[in-house]
This record gives C-alpha cells, structure tokens and sequence, in this order.
C-alpha cells in the first residue's frame, strides 16, 4: 500500500469517528416523554456505527496502518448541545448521506472495509428516516 493510500485510510478513519453521530453519541440531546425513544434508537445507531469503525481499524492494523490521531470534533457541532432530539434527526440524515458518498469515493482504497462502512451507514440512514 502506497503511503499516499495510507494516509487517506487515516482520513477516512478520522473522519468518520468525528461525525456528527459521533458527536451526538457524547453529547446530551434532549428527550423528553415519548422523544426518548428517539434519542435512545439515535443513540444505539451511533454505538453500531462506533462498532463497524472498531472494526475498521482492526482492517487498518492488519494492513499495517498505524490509527491516526482523531483530533477534536468539529467546532459547528458545539451549536448542537442540549438540543431536542428532534431537531438533530434531519441534521444527522444530511449527514449519513453526505457520509455515504464520501465513502463511495474512497472504496478503491479498501474495498471490503471501506463497504462494509457504506453498507452500516446505509443501513442507518434507512433507520434515521424512520424515525
């Protein structure tokens, strides 16, 4: 594997551990009577998401790509703390969609890995807009 290549399986991993399912997964969003059910399916969506980015960087180790550094979240998540659950649904479906085609876009790299990514975010996508 090229460096070039490595380096971009680093952005990829960095990347998607700061999303914004990421994010909320640490924040507080609000909830209140039947709404917690909603932050609770969010909330479990974004740790099956944080599973398939373990297992990720188990893919990387084995390919000898050493974790990147992950940085901190975007500074435009800080707006998003405390707010209802509601209000981050939408927000969080741009984002899955935005999410799958930049992973589209990066499945030479690492074909089975970088799949099985698009096919758990795919599958949440379907998720979020149920809810």
């Amino acid at each position: 594997m090229s460096p070039i290549d490595a380096q971009r399986l680093q952005e990829v991993y960095r990347r998607e551990y700061r999303s914004l399912l990421q994010y909320i997964r640490e924040a507080a969003p609000y909830a209140s009577g039947p709404d917690r059910l909603l932050r609770d399916a969010v909330l479990r969506i974004a740790k099956e998401d944080s599973t398939a980015l373990e297992s990720f960087g188990a893919v990387l180790e084995s390919l000898r790509v050493s974790l990147p550094y992950l940085g901190s979240f975007p500074v435009a998540f800080t707006d998003l703390n405390f707010v209802t659950i509601r209000h981050l649904i939408p927000k969080l479906i741009a984002e899955q969609k935005r999410d799958i085609a930049k992973l589209e876009a990066e499945v030479p790299l690492a074909h089975a890995a970088i799949q099985q990514l698009i096919e758990v975010h795919t599958r949440h996508l379907k998720e979020l807009e149920a809810l």
